[in-house]
This record gives C-alpha cells, structure tokens and sequence, in this order.
C-alpha cells in the first residue's frame, strides 16, 4: 500500500505481472510434456484406455487442428498406439470421434494394440499401421459385473449389445465376416501383423 493500512482510502501498489503463455508451436520439450506434435499431427496414446483417454485425445487432436500450420491444414493426424486395452465406453467415444473429424486419422501401432486398443487401430479412418514385431489381440467382451442378479442380467445384456457393435465395426473394417470374428474371438485372438494383413485390420507393416 502507499498509504498508511489505517488511511481512509489505501491505493493498492502496483504490481507488474509477467504472464508467460506457453506457445506449444514452440516450445522444444511439447512432445515430451504434452504427447504430441502440432506440427507434424502426432499424438501419443500409451497404457490403458481409462477414464480420460476420450478427452485426453480430443483435447490434443483440437489443439493440432487449431494451432498447425496453415499449410499443413487437410492433412491426417497420426496416433502412435501402444495399449493394454480398456474401457469400453471410452473406445467407443474415440473411435465415434476419429470418424467424425474432417481429416483422416492414422493409427500406428508401436508394442501392443489389445483389446480396446485394437478396434481403436481397426477403425481408424486413414492408414493402419503396426510394426513389425507389435502384438494385436481381440477378444469377447468381459462385465466384471457385481450387485443384485437383475443388476447382472441388465449389464450383460448391454455388454452383449457393445460385442455385437465391435464384430460389426470389425466386419466392416477388415476381410472377414461378423460371424468369423464372433467365432474366433471367443477367447484371445493374439494377432501378428502379418496376420491383421492377411486378415485387413491394418493396411501395412513399418
């Protein structure tokens, strides 16, 4: 204060503030920091598909759309997966979003793409890719459901709908029918990439 506390009227002293934005076009460490890279589309989705994993990546894919270059405008975001699988209700709110973007979305599998993470590669909208030596996997869906007998019966029923949404997402996404998938995914289907090739969940190895 400038004037005595017991004054009538104290003037507040000026403080200058510095407000420091960080500009992520810029910033060297945003990759590390941030998983991802405005400038060349990239986002990162490593470990479980949890409860944040749907607004993490449409949080970082707004960012990509709104702060690139704008000769980079129209060109596909690329997500560099390595995933033990997940939640359901989130798979299903990231795929829903990856299709409704304007501009394609890569998937590239680096280690693992399991379960969840799996459909989120199959359904991708543009290029499917797993290295060389990664690890697909696909199975039934799983309740892991406690509580009154009606409560199970009402989660199984939803649960059943949800596999049935996935074999068809998986039928319209690769070579093989719903029938094929309902049938071999009865217990873990481990998957190479030469076999999601041959059975067209991805579209390359590199």
């Amino acid at each position: 204060m400038t004037k005595s506390i017991y004054g009538d009227k104290p003037e507040p002293q000026k403080v200058q503030q510095q407000e420091e934005q960080l500009d992520l076009t810029k910033d060297k460490y945003a990759e590390i920091f941030h998983s991802m890279d405005i400038d060349d589309g990239i986002i990162y989705m490593v470990g479980e598909i949890g409860e944040y994993s749907f607004y993490d990546l449409a949080t970082r894919c707004r960012t990509i759309l709104r702060e690139r270059p704008t000769e980079k405008e129209g060109q596909p975001i690329t997500i560099v997966l390595n995933s033990s699988g997940g939640c359901m209700f989130e798979m299903f709110a990231i795929i829903d979003y990856i299709k409704s973007l304007k501009v394609k979305v890569n998937v590239i599998v680096r280690g693992q793409a399991m379960s969840a993470g799996a459909m989120i590669l199959a359904c991708a909208t543009g290029s499917r890719i797993c290295s060389k030596y990664s690890t697909i996997m696909l199975h039934e869906a799983s309740i892991g459901q406690y509580g009154k007998s009606s409560d199970i019966q009402a989660s199984a029923k939803q649960y059943k709908k949800m596999e049935d949404d996935c074999l068809t997402l998986l039928a319209e996404s690769s070579k093989k029918d719903i029938d094929w998938w309902r049938e071999n995914t009865r217990k873990d289907l481990f998957i190479s990439a030469d076999e999601a090739i041959e059975l067209g969940i991805i579209d390359a190895i590199g």
